[in-house]
Formats: C-alpha cells, sequence, structure tokens
C-alpha cells in the first residue's frame, strides 16, 4: 500500500519567532509537512503560487492581511484551504473572514494536538469555526484573555524565549533550577500549554512579551 503523503502546510506570520515555533511544534506531527512560512502578505502570495500547500495557516493581523489577503489567496492557489489561527476571536473579524473563503478560524490558545486535528479537518475538506464567548473569553480588545503571570514568571518566560535552559536561567535570576521549573509550571497553566515551545509562541502572539523577549504591557 502506498504510503499517503503529508498535508503540505504554509506558515503565515509576521513574528519570526511564532513560525519557528509553530514549524517545530508540527515537525513532531508525522501526517504534516511545512513546506514553507511568510511574514508578510506579498510573500505568502509568492508562497502560495510556488508551493500550492495544501494547508495555508494564516495569522488574521499580518501586515496587509485580513480578508482581502484570504481572497487573494483563493484566487492564486485554489486548491489551497485557508485556516486562520489568530489571537483575536471577535465575531466580526471571524465573520469577515468567513465571508472571505477561509476554511476555519480557530484561537492560538490550541494544543499541538488541536491544530493538527483542525489542519486535517480543513485538509479533508471540512470546516473549524470555534465558538468564541468573548465576554467570558476575551479581553477588551479581543485577545485571548489570559490569567496574568507574574513579574517573577515574566522574567522566567522572556530567558526561555532567550534560549536559556532552566538551569542557565536559575543562575541568571539567583534561584534554583526548582524554582524555575515550578514557574515554568505555573506559565504553563495560565497559558495553556504544554511545553516551553508553546509557551514563548503562545506569548509573542498575545503579546505578552515582544519578539526581543521582553515584556509587553498586558
Amino acid at each position: 500500500m502506498t504510503p499517503r503523503r503529508p498535508i503540505r502546510v504554509l506558515l503565515v506570520d509576521d513574528h519570526a519567532m511564532v513560525r519557528e515555533g509553530t514549524a517545530a511544534i508540527l515537525a513532531d506531527v508525522p501526517d504534516i509537512e511545512v513546506v514553507g512560512a511568510s511574514g508578510d502578505a506579498a510573500a505568502a502570495e509568492r508562497a502560495c503560487r510556488r508551493l500550492a500547500p495544501d494547508v495555508c495557516l494564516l495569522d488574521f493581523r499580518i501586515p496587509g492581511g485580513g480578508p482581502p489577503l484570504a481572497r487573494r489567496l483563493a484566487h492564486i492557489a485554489p486548491a489551497t484551504r485557508v485556516l486562520v489561527v489568530s489571537a483575536y476571536g471577535k465575531r466580526d473579524y471571524v465573520r469577515s473572514m468567513r465571508d472571505a473563503g477561509v476554511r476555519g478560524y480557530v484561537l492560538k490558545d490550541l494544543d499541538t494536538a488541536g491544530l493538527a486535528d483542525a489542519v486535517r479537518a480543513i485538509h479533508a475538506g471540512g470546516t473549524v469555526f470555534h465558538e468564541f464567548h468573548e465576554s467570558e473569553a476575551h479581553a477588551a480588545d479581543g485577545r485571548l484573555a489570559v490569567e496574568p503571570l507574574t513579574m517573577r514568571e515574566l522574567d522566567v518566560l522572556r530567558l526561555v524565549a532567550e534560549g536559556a535552559s532552566n538551569r542557565e536561567a536559575a543562575t541568571m535570576l539567583g534561584v534554583s533550577a526548582k524554582t524555575v521549573e515550578a514557574h515554568l509550571s505555573s506559565v504553563y497553566g495560565k497559558l495553556r500549554v504544554r511545553s516551553r515551545t508553546e509557551a514563548v509562541v503562545r506569548a509573542v502572539r498575545d503579546g505578552i512579551i515582544n519578539v526581543d523577549g521582553s515584556s509587553a504591557d498586558l
């Protein structure tokens, strides 16, 4: 029996760390292959034209993005199914992208299994539009709301984003490695993730830390 080829995925996000983190997460999923990554609308159009991916994971708020980009991608690569993966769950955002022809819209708090399942569903011809309850699940600007991180948790997350190991972070902060592990465990719970990579990706996507690793206003 001929093995089924992996689902070919293009990542479109204006944060390099998010693109790299998402690619690293999906690298562990055997039936999904990341074939390219783009950081802006023009690059996304070129990549879709050149690669004709099965699924495009599209950040809602990249420069030049939104519904107009979704419509252009549909024209450039009609066989490519677009799945919006966003930190913003406002109903008008979802509605505008659905009207533009995307096949799904999910929030960026999905774990690896949830994201992989959404990609598979879109590839199989289905649609995935999560129900959002803004009054309970989102901040005033539409970002997914999370329990605020403490200053020390932000310090640990910043060092992790810079590539520090637990032991290295402990040395820089003047605490024990077990204390760093405890802070990371708390961060995982608050951000609803399971790994260091997912924590950094989520924090950058939601503006909790900036790309350079510094904390952002919550």
